[in-house]
């Protein structure tokens, strides 16, 4: 799959699933720290795509 020919609505569509199945078994404080280590990994991979 290449996400640059999702529409963006089928990768809000992704994104959502994913969440909810990643997060129906975790408890809040794992969610939490998984939720803090995707905004960070996000964070990270913005400033790469800025320095391409």
């Amino acid at each position: 799959m290449c996400f640059s020919d999702l529409s963006s609505c089928n990768l809000i569509g992704l994104a959502s699933s994913l969440a909810i199945a990643i997060g129906e078994d975790l408890s809040a404080e794992e969610l939490s720290i998984l939720s803090a280590f995707f905004t960070s990994f996000a964070d990270n991979l913005a400033i790469i795509a800025t320095k391409k």
